[in-house]
């Protein structure tokens, strides 16, 4: 029986397959308007024009309270679990055999029962149960003292790790004062204040703009892990707005963030001959790895974001059970110089099928599929002779492009744009199935996904 590993961190579900196959990160995020529900990547793609929709807490309260206002009242944090869950595992396409959820030292037992039910009536069958921190530390080669620093939504994790024999959990430390869903935010804040000074564009002052800063704003920072710079680039107002982003600036930002952590972490560990394994989550902190890294005697190791799942699915036979109550598996057989298990590597699906990203890859106009890339499209516009937008100039054409795993349309200002029969501001971002009718008479765009 072949077996998947879910790794449950609300910083970004990742499912990691037995074949190699790993999904990509879906946060927990959850956008609620109206009857309407989304979660995970199409939550975090819609985040920034709905904030006050958005609810990002549910991983950590996991329970069955209500989630109070302003959302509607019979929904539970509980609920939304379920969503993400179903959504992230239906992205397999049924196909992941049995799964073993990796889970932070965090979960009490009564939530570790009630994921347990979650997870049954998302329809998947799990068979084994086994702590994060063990599982990262599980495969690698660390000293004899080791800890696992990881970084939630809203709280970081310490881990403390005796890997000899055995590979065993020790302390769980909490740190509600900091969290990536903060640092988001202080982040983008600082890039805006780089484009006003620098291009005197403000992409925070439209939702569209803003919303395609927050998107990529993972990919800059982990450009800056390696690289010194990242170009930064937005489009907006029938303009593209770029600036190069310098390391060190994004490591003045997080200052306050660096010193809280690290202090912390020093505080209830002796890293001294010690190894420190850094999640790829806590990684995004620009600096943080460098200070830690400043005593020599520290061995300090940053995690692949499949590392937890690809030991877990290797130590499989010690984690998976036919019991009915299945055992939370807090340790494991130590490092040994057995071949390595499946090699992991990310695979991304294509952009717009059901992995979650709702992102097309072709427009259709006149029954003609043109490809949608980083280079805007033009869409030629027809108008009749006398119209409002026959004597209407534009100050700039209609655009259609891609940022990252997104695409925007880009109109001029006082160019009607309808998409699926609603009115909205001349900058957006589309999802696949999505009809556009740009101008009078109106020229419709399609957007689709092609899978080859």
């Amino acid at each position: 029986m072949e077996h998947s590993a879910l790794v449950v961190v609300d910083s970004g579900l990742v499912m990691v397959g037995s074949r190699g196959n790993v999904s990509p990160s879906s946060p927990g995020l959850a956008l609620i308007d109206g009857d309407g529900l989304k979660v995970g990547i199409d939550a975090q793609l819609n985040a920034r024009l709905k904030p006050r929709r958005i609810h990002s807490r549910f991983w950590q309260l996991l329970g069955t309270q209500p989630l109070g206002p302003p959302f509607p009242h019979h929904l539970r944090t509980a609920d939304l679990a379920h969503a993400h869950l179903s959504e992230v595992w239906r992205a397999t396409g049924g196909d992941a055999g049995e799964g073993i959820l990796v889970v932070p030292g965090s979960f009490a037992s009564e939530q570790l029962a009630l994921l347990l039910g979650i997870a049954k009536a998302a329809y998947m069958p799990v068979r084994g149960l086994v702590d994060l921190g063990v599982a990262a530390a599980a495969d690698r080669a660390t000293r004899k003292r080791c800890f696992h620093l990881d970084l939630h939504l809203h709280r970081a994790f310490l881990t403390e790790i005796e890997h000899g024999a055995e590979v065993a959990r020790g302390r769980v430390w909490e740190n509600d004062g900091v969290g990536l869903a903060g640092l988001w935010d202080i982040w983008a804040r600082t890039i805006a204040r780089l484009f006003v000074r620098q291009t005197r564009f403000d992409p925070l002052h439209l939702a569209v703009s803003e919303q395609l800063l927050y998107v990529e704003l993972r990919r800059h920072l982990e450009e800056l892990i390696e690289h010194e710079t990242t170009r930064v680039s937005i489009a907006s107002g029938g303009r593209i707005h770029a600036i190069d982003l310098i390391r060190h600036e994004m490591v003045n930002a997080s200052r306050d963030a660096i010193d809280l952590i690290s202090g912390w972490v020093e505080e209830n560990a002796n890293l001294e001959e010690a190894t420190l394994l850094v999640s790829n989550h806590m990684a995004l902190v620009p600096g943080l790895v460098d200070r830690f890294r400043e005593t020599a005697q520290r061995e300090v190791a940053i995690l692949h974001p499949a590392a937890a799942g690809s030991a877990a699915l290797r130590h499989a036979e010690h984690i998976v059970s036919r019991a009915e109550a299945l055992p939370f598996v807090t340790r494991l057989p130590g490092y040994d110089a057995r071949p390595p298990g499946p090699v992991t590597v990310p695979v991304t699906p294509p952009v717009g099928t059901k992995s979650g990203v709702s992102s097309p890859t072709h427009l259709v106009i006149d029954g003609v599929a043109q490809l949608i890339s980083e280079e805007p499209t033009v869409i030629p516009l027809g108008t009749t002779p006398g119209s409002e937008e026959a004597d209407l100039e534009c100050e700039g054409p209609v655009t259609i492009r891609r940022i990252g795993a997104t695409v925007v349309v880009e109109a001029p200002p006082g160019l009607a744009v309808v998409v699926n029969g609603q009115k909205v501001e001349s900058s957006t971002i589309l999802s696949t199935g999505d009809r556009l009718h740009l101008g009078k008479p109106p020229r419709e765009v399609i957007l689709v996904t092609m899978v080859s």
